[in-house]
């Protein structure tokens, strides 16, 4: 029925290219298993887990943001980047990869510490 025009796919590789042009934007791992992602992350991600996205994206940032999610499958992606898009975030992309990809390539991960962390 359309009006999922805003909603786009991206590989690993995609993300990368962002990533080496230096373009703004938020990456967001929507796993719900977030030691794993706190331990192991692609650079520069907010760990926050579908069921938290919302409330979590909402406070830190506004709806004109453009998000890449992505997860441990394409499917836990693409549900992360629709709830997005639902509540009005207009520029959102998911990446049908994962991690595992992400790293079989061998492009960059990093340990960092989950978003709702921050605030203690």
């Amino acid at each position: 029925m359309g009006g999922n025009n805003m909603l786009k796919e991206i590989t690993v590789d995609d993300l990368k290219e962002k990533m080496d042009r230096n373009e703004s934007f938020v990456l967001v791992n929507a796993s719900d298993n977030v030691s794993v992602c706190s331990v192991d992350a692609v650079k520069g991600t907010y760990c926050i887990p579908h069921s938290q996205l919302l409330g979590q994206v909402g406070v830190l940032f506004s709806r004109a943001v453009h998000f890449v999610i992505y997860c441990s499958t394409r499917e836990c992606a693409k549900e992360a980047a629709e709830t997005l898009h639902k509540h009005g975030y207009s520029n959102v992309e998911y990446v049908k990869g994962n991690l595992a990809q992400w790293k079989d390539k061998g492009y960059p991960t990093e340990m960092l510490w989950p978003a709702y962390d921050w605030h203690d």
